[in-house]
Formats: structure tokens, sequence, C-alpha cells
């Protein structure tokens, strides 16, 4: 039960402190549905709320509140304060989907029922935070939580965001969010990135002991071994949601070579060392990254009119700078222009046509390689290509998975991408398969 402070302390404390503090011996003591129904009766306004103290507090900081983004940070900490309690014990998670469907609904309730003017005041404020960014992150960690057991492709796209670790970041964290939740985020993302890293590394490493025994075949049916074998070989689980055949093709094209020569990081490391040794101006650099990109671009999509359309946006690219020595600064910022180019600028301006021409007309693999060769000269934009994609995500959030599997395939391929030049085992073998 939660204790009034002495008059003395309570002074020096501020009305949004009150109710967290307020908040957070609740979540403590009380069962969800208790914590709940308090939610409710202090927010939405259905019943007269018991503390007195803390009512007044809620009418402080509404008459405070000048602007709805203030209260919608105020509103955001008090969920968070029940969500990362209720996120840590496996049995009260439920409690997590009941918040969310009880501030759904009050973007349906009415504003005012002859309410006071600071009730009035309070339910609007609390309507405007159900359509707000700050709620959709909120919804998103509830499914994330309490992923559908369902795998099927009726399922909204954000059913499948446990799968995507670089993700966890950018959709479900934002810059108000406490400390405690950000580190279970970025707790949960490590834990799924090394489970992942591990279950495709076995997986490769199954299929590689599978080729060494040909002629048998790579898979055998359970309860029939083979002639004078006395066990029973299973094979290990495909870990992603695509084919086994574009699993193993898509993994061999990121690590292995493409040339016949060198592999993606060779053609970045020669790339760089190029630029070193030549001291360029940014006008020959934006040159030379052009011809480093469009080299890996299908010849006949590429003069139709991609190279046309890459090589202006390079041009167009701060041209105040073309006489200047090349710099790191300059690196980044042309890199980001670019993976804005190729991917989606904002999430203002959605817009992404460029990356859907691209898959349709060369294919998730070779769209992924292109996105690639960027963080491979620049690997400080990694988290930024990540942003990216979490806008993508975030666009087609609510769409069926079945009608959005060209992105599910992107999200994939760059999960393999991530892990075969970035993760902590070795994919060199994967030529051989």
């Amino acid at each position: 039960m939660y204790t009034q402070l002495p008059h003395h302390q309570s002074r020096s404390i501020s009305s949004e402190q009150r109710v967290y503090d307020h908040l957070l011996a609740c979540v403590r003591t009380e069962s969800p549905q208790e914590v709940l129904h308090r939610f409710q009766s202090l927010f939405l306004g259905t019943s007269g709320y018991q503390n007195p103290e803390i009512r007044q507090a809620i009418n402080a900081i509404v008459k405070s509140s000048t602007k709805q983004e203030e209260f919608s940070l105020f509103l955001n900490r008090c969920c968070y304060i029940l969500v990362n309690r209720w996120q840590t014990q496996f049995d009260c998670r439920y409690a997590i989907s009941q918040l969310i469907d009880l501030l759904g609904q009050a973007s349906c309730m009415p504003a005012s029922l002859g309410r006071t003017q600071t009730k009035t005041r309070l339910r609007l404020l609390v309507k405007h935070f159900a359509k707000s960014a700050h709620f959709q992150r909120l919804r998103r960690f509830s499914d994330f939580i309490n992923p559908s057991e369902s795998a099927s492709g009726k399922q909204p796209l954000v059913t499948l965001l446990q799968r995507y670790p670089y993700l966890y970041k950018h959709c479900l964290v934002s810059q108000g969010d406490t400390q405690e939740h950000q580190q279970v985020i970025h707790h949960a993302q490590i834990q799924a990135q090394q489970k992942f890293e591990l279950d495709l590394s076995l997986y490769m490493t199954d299929l590689l002991k599978r080729k060494a025994r040909t002629p048998q075949p790579l898979i055998q049916t359970v309860g029939q071994p083979h002639p004078g074998q006395g066990q029973i070989i299973q094979p290990v689980h495909n870990p992603t949601l695509l084919s086994d055949s574009d699993l193993r093709s898509s993994l061999k094209h990121f690590v292995g070579k493409v040339d016949a020569r060198n592999t993606y990081q060779d053609l970045a490391q020669q790339f760089l060392m190029q630029q070193n040794a030549a001291a360029s101006t940014y006008k020959h650099f934006k040159d030379d990254f052009y011809e480093y990109l469009a080299s890996s671009v299908d010849t006949k999509f590429g003069q139709c009119r991609f190279n046309n359309q890459l090589h202006q946006c390079l041009q167009n690219m701060f041209p105040e700078s073309d006489k200047r020595t090349m710099n790191d600064f300059l690196m980044v910022r042309t890199c980001q222009q670019i993976l804005n180019f190729l991917v989606i600028e904002s999430r203002q301006k959605p817009k992404h046509w460029i990356f859907m021409d691209l898959i349709n007309n060369v294919g998730s693999t070779s769209t992924i390689s292109l996105v690639l060769k960027v963080v491979l000269i620049c690997k400080k934009i990694k988290p930024y290509l990540e942003k990216r994609f979490a806008l993508l995500f975030n666009h087609y959030e609510s769409q069926k998975q079945e009608s959005v599997q060209w992105l599910v395939h992107c999200f994939e391929k760059l999960n393999l991408a991530w892990c075969g030049l970035f993760g902590k085992f070795d994919y060199s073998y994967v030529s051989v398969l």
C-alpha cells in the first residue's frame, strides 16, 4: 500500500515524482488486476480515486501541461513503471497487453461526460497519448513480450519483431524511456543475437557434416537409418524463415567470393586503401564511390535507370565540399545520405520506391548486398542502416506477413549478413556447400 510522505518531505517532491513513487509502490505490492483498476481510475476517470494526494497531483500535472508532449512523456513513464515490473514475472506479462487494451479504448471514449474541466482535459490528453508514437512503441513491446503462438502469415508483421534483434533499440526504445527499460531491451537484444548466431552456426555445421557423408541423402527420414548404422541422424532446424536453399545461397553470397577473387569485405578494404593512397578530393571520392556501388548492380537494371539515379544522387550531395580533401565527417554524411536514397529517408518522408525497385528487379539478396557495401566502408553507420530498416518495419507493422513477404525476406537476410560479417562464428566454409 502507498505510504503518504511527511509534509516536510512532500513539499520538495514534484507532482510527477509523487505519482511515479505511488505507482511503483503499488505495482510492487498489489496484483496486476488491482494495479490496472487503479490505473483506469486514475487516468481514465472511471471512478473517484481513493488517494486524495495522488488525485491532487494528477490535477496539478494536467493543469501545468501546456504541451501534449509533456504529458505524453509523463504518462509513458507511468506505463513503463508497471510494464518493467510485469515483464520480469512471466505470470504477470498478460497484464501488459491488458494495459495496452485499456489505453487503446481511451481513444474511442468521449472527451467529456459532464465532468469538470480538469477531468475533460485529462481525458483529451490520454486520448492523444493513445495516438502517439509513445503508445505505438508500447504496443510493439506488448507484442514483443507476449508473442503470438501462431506463425501464420495472417499475423501482422509486428509479431515477428522478436526475430530481428537489430531492430529492438529502434522499435522499442525512445529518448524519454527509463534507464531500466533501455537495459531490459539491451539485454534482450544481446540474448536474441547470441541465440540466433548459435542456431545458425549449428545449422550450417550440420549441413557441412551431411555433405561430407554424401552420397547419402542430406536429410534422413526418422526411423529409416542407413544400412549398417545404428543411430538416427536428425537435421538441425533452419533458424530462419527462408527456404534451406535461399539461406545457403544468401549466406554464401554475403561472406563468400563475389567475383571469383574477392569477398565484399575484400572489395571494401581495397576501396578504402585506394582512397587513403590518393588523398582525393570529395568530388573524386563521389566518383569512385559511384563506381564501387554500381559495379555490384545488375548491368541491365543499372543501365535502364538506376545508375543514373545513383550518380545524380551522389553529385547533388554537398557540392560546396567538392574541392575539399576527403575526411571522416564527409564519409559518414555521404554514406548516411546514400542509405536514405537506397532504403528510406525518414518517418516523415517514408517513400522507399528505390528500395522496392531494387528488390523487384535484382532480388532481396543483391539489394541487401548493396547496402552492406556501404556499411563495410564506414562501419560507424551500421546503427544508421538498422534504423532505416526499423522505419520500414514500423511503416508496415500492421500489414499481414503474407502480404509483405518481400520485406520479411529482407529482414531475414540482414540477420544473416550481420552474423556472417560481424558475428563471432566463421562461415568461410560455406563456399563448399
